[in-house]
């Protein structure tokens, strides 16, 4: 019994090396093609090439939500396009864009003059026309003319210090007391159904007694020397214009002043 079992046991331990010997030399040996440990590989990287495409193919959800799409509807405002717009209105009609600027101004500079006057129960409709009516024809057309029609004949076109300072003086000592400030007080008489000779009466009260020209040069002779030197002239009276509104509301109190 004991001679057999030791050729057993020898037989046991050989097989079992044998087996051990071929797994391993299944695991170094070069794999063919067809060997299954090469397909298997392949068929994996193929599985995830196709989920890579399905993925790229799907349409990608954001976070925002609908609310995107909405602001995507209305364009981005090209701030340089609408800039060279308006400049090209006040160069194509500087007549209509000075009058619409003047008296726009000046209707608001007047309800800023009337909501200050403790004196005013009351908003008055006429005097607000009357001073956007007296801005829009005096400043918003009589000075476009003046400023880019007639000053180029009187001074020349040639920019300058001295010219500037010329068309300042000019406009401040003869353009003041004798264009610019009599005209509002004829308009109001024209709106209020009074008499222009009352009108002009009240107008050289004003600048006796109530200091109206030492007020309007205080502000706009320097003011104009900013304006004639450094302003275009297509833009000149929106200048003017933006200056006046501290100044219509300071003559709207002078000149309605006791009314």
């Amino acid at each position: 019994m004991t001679r057999l079992t030791l050729p057993l046991r020898i037989a046991t331990v050989l097989l079992s090396f044998c087996s051990t010997t071929r797994c391993i030399s299944a695991f170094h040996s070069v794999p063919t093609p067809n060997s299954p440990l090469i397909i298997q590989p392949r068929n994996i990287h193929r599985h995830v090439k196709v989920e890579k495409k399905t993925m790229h193919s799907l349409p990608l959800h954001t976070s925002s939500g609908p609310s995107s799409s909405a602001l995507a509807a209305f364009p981005t405002p090209n701030f340089a396009t609408v800039g060279a717009g308006v400049a090209q209105f006040y160069k194509a009609s500087p007549l209509i864009a000075g009058f619409l600027t003047a008296s726009t101004k000046a209707a608001l500079a007047d309800s800023t003059a009337q909501y200050r006057d403790v004196s005013t129960t009351k908003f008055d409709v006429k005097r607000n026309l009357s001073m956007a009516l007296y801005s829009g024809l005096v400043l918003g057309i009589s000075c476009e003319i003046m400023y880019n029609t007639i000053f180029p004949r009187l001074f020349g076109m040639e920019q300058g210090v001295v010219r500037a300072l010329k068309m300042t003086l000019f406009d401040g000592f003869f353009n003041a007391p004798f264009l610019w400030l009599p005209p509002a007080y004829i308009v109001k008489a024209l709106v209020y159904r009074y008499s222009k000779r009352d009108a002009i009466k009240k107008y050289i009260t004003d600048v006796k007694t109530n200091g109206l020209l030492k007020k309007y040069w205080s502000l706009w002779l320097p003011m104009s020397m900013i304006n004639f030197c450094f302003v275009p002239a297509h833009f000149r009276v929106t200048f003017a214009a933006s200056v006046s509104f501290f100044w219509m509301i300071i003559l709207s109190i002078v000149a309605n002043n006791g009314d």
